[in-house]
């Protein structure tokens, strides 16, 4: 715990310092390579943060808030686009270079003068609902999978990809909802409903990881389409998605990739260009039920040999399920210390 609570404490360090002075220098500096210039000092921050953390949660989402997210984000800036701007404040610019979270387009930075027509922010509860969902379901989830050794291994892998959705919804909602009352502005949902999609167009553009699928449709998507089209351009943000997940997996089991990753996003690429292709044709038009099915069997079948096997493997698995108990004891203990009081605890 202390040498988590010190990671923690060097990270507060110095992510915002490293974002003022991104900020304080693309101020002075036109988009190009001087201004990448100036930011490539902090990409080797922003690349060893999560080695501080021993604790395979802190490194997994210090790894995609940071290596991840923050160097995209400020290799964008330096090329005079993405979610970032040098005019931003300092306590918006410094909290969407480091969090997971984006201002929506309509809300104007907390430092600016709204006209009395302006909308106010969207109600805290937006983020309130799904971190109470997510976490009330995960609670089920850890009480069920002790009596789940009857199930056929697709099925655990299909309530792990549910474990996985619930995590990350709870965390970065709990993210933008602490944002969100920090800035006093409306923030952007990360997730829609991708437990119910029956595309793979649909799940991957418009429902997994909003954040992350615009920086890729920014980064790798849209320079690739210009110059040779969209198929190109969808199989280059699936590559560079699958690297960066390779990189994901580096961190949390320190062993060499072997290409897993690439594969798994390179086949769900191929699939969903095929799958647009058989819409256009006509050939792909089944009902919507046996669409989800079908969906959904691609998914769990294809995540479980490419994606949840190589860190089943490295044994990742057994020691996060590990620390999400121990957060679960340590969140119940302390319910139980602050409704003793209101002599509730026998129920919990």
């Amino acid at each position: 715990m202390a040498s988590e609570l010190r990671a923690m404490a060097w990270t507060v360090l110095l992510v915002p310092a490293c974002a003022w002075y991104a900020r304080s220098a693309c101020r002075r500096l036109r988009p190009g390579l001087p201004r990448l210039a100036a930011l490539a000092p902090t990409f080797p921050v922003f690349v060893y943060l999560p080695c501080l953390f021993n604790s395979l949660h802190f490194r997994l989402f210090s790894t995609f808030f940071h290596t991840w997210l923050a160097i995209n984000k400020l290799v964008l800036l330096a090329l005079g686009i993405g979610p970032l701007h040098p005019s931003l404040p300092l306590v918006p610019f410094v909290l969407c270079a480091s969090l997971p979270i984006k201002l929506r387009l309509s809300q104007q930075p907390p430092a600016a003068k709204r006209s009395p027509s302006s909308p106010p922010p969207p109600p805290l509860a937006d983020f309130l609902r799904p971190c109470a969902r997510s976490f009330f379901f995960l609670s089920c989830l850890f009480v069920a999978y002790p009596h789940t050794g009857w199930l056929p291994v697709y099925a655990v892998h299909f309530l792990y990809c549910v474990q996985v959705f619930l995590t990350l919804d709870l965390v970065l909602s709990s993210v933008a909802l602490a944002s969100a009352t920090v800035l006093g502005a409306g923030l952007e949902r990360q997730f829609s409903t991708p437990l119910a999609v029956a595309s793979l167009n649909d799940f991957w553009g418009r429902q997994w990881n909003l954040m992350a699928v615009d920086l890729l449709r920014a980064s790798a998507y849209e320079p690739v389409r210009a110059r040779w089209g969209r198929d190109a351009g969808v199989l280059a943000a699936f590559l560079m998605s699958g690297l960066l997940h390779e990189l994901l997996y580096l961190y949390l089991t320190l062993r060499r990739p072997r290409g897993e990753m690439v594969l798994f996003f390179m086949l769900h690429g191929v699939s969903q260009i095929a799958e647009r292709w058989a819409r256009a044709a006509g050939l792909w038009r089944p009902p919507k039920v046996a669409a989800y099915l079908l969906v959904s069997a691609f998914m769990v079948v294809t995540i479980s040999e490419l994606f949840f096997g190589p860190f089943m493997r490295a044994g990742a698995d057994v020691r996060l399920m590990e620390e999400a108990a121990a957060m679960l004891q340590l969140i119940m203990g302390v319910s139980r210390r602050l409704l003793r009081p209101f002599g509730v605890v026998s129920s919990l």
